[in-house]
């Protein structure tokens, strides 16, 4: 029954962000060949206004996968949609899973849908040499590894904001367990929620900081010249921490829809 939900689930979704994906890719490609003819006065207005329209769908991917991923788990538990949602033969810990796996597919699309736009853009062996030139200088300053940076940097902003959305999830369900004002409550207490997670992940690195001295170093100073070991204990512990909020969160969440849903 989990695979049933998440179809339905997944269809909601390509539906309503298609149209975000396919601008997305359209106006990577006429940026890219605006950029690529020769230069006048109308041809570079009209190359400047499709960055600015790759940018704007770029950042509307972002902002439509979270906001849709929230207007999806409110609509299918606690408006008309609900009715039929809470009357199949599958348990509220499936409902969540299936909002949850949703959500993450298609982060990781909106995700891969901006690098791959940004990729078709601005490729070309020039930028590239001067990106990664970019990334070794700071990389090189740091004495760490070019890979480690980039990958744990994707990692930490990929959490953070699926923490976000998750936070989302829980400012639902405790919101509509209100009688009334449900939808100013449920932002109201998500966004409680998400200053809460983050002062936990916090406090946590803190608290690590008390054994290790070169973590609890970012703390007590502000030399940027600080030992590489503790940025990579730092990056490393921060990730862990977050998948571990994440899947706490989780458990919170479906405990709390399990006590009841009030339908509006």
């Amino acid at each position: 029954m989990l695979n049933k939900l998440l179809k339905y689930d997944l269809k909601y979704m390509i539906k309503n962000m298609m149209v975000f994906y396919v601008l997305s890719i359209f106006f990577a490609f006429t940026t890219r060949l605006l950029f690529n003819m020769e230069q006048s006065t109308m041809i570079n207005i009209i190359g400047q206004i499709s960055v600015g329209c790759m940018f704007s769908m770029v950042i509307s991917t972002l902002i439509n996968t979270i906001m849709r991923s929230w207007v999806r788990f409110r609509n299918s538990l606690y408006k008309d949609e609900s009715y039929l949602t809470h009357t199949l033969p599958v348990t509220k810990n499936n409902i969540y899973n299936s909002k949850f796996i949703q959500t993450l597919i298609f982060f990781i699309i909106g995700f891969a849908i901006v690098i791959i736009s940004l990729f078709i853009a601005y490729y070309s062996k020039e930028n590239w040499q001067a990106i990664t030139r970019y990334i070794k200088t700071i990389t090189t300053g740091l004495n760490m590894s070019t890979t480690f940076f980039v990958t744990m940097f994707l990692i930490i902003v990929f959490l953070e904001v699926f923490n976000a959305i998750q936070c989302g999830f829980l400012g639902i369900i405790l919101g509509h367990q209100r009688n009334n004002n449900k939808l100013g409550y449920s932002v109201t207490i998500g966004f409680i929620v998400y200053i809460i997670a983050q002062t936990i992940i916090l406090g946590l690195v803190y608290v690590y900081g008390l054994f290790d001295p070169t973590v609890m170093e970012l703390f007590e100073t502000g030399n940027i010249n600080i030992e590489v070991t503790a940025f990579k204990t730092l990056a490393v512990l921060s990730s862990a921490l977050y998948i571990v909020i994440i899947y706490i969160m989780s458990i919170i969440c479906k405990s709390a829809l399990n006590k009841g849903v009030n339908i509006e």
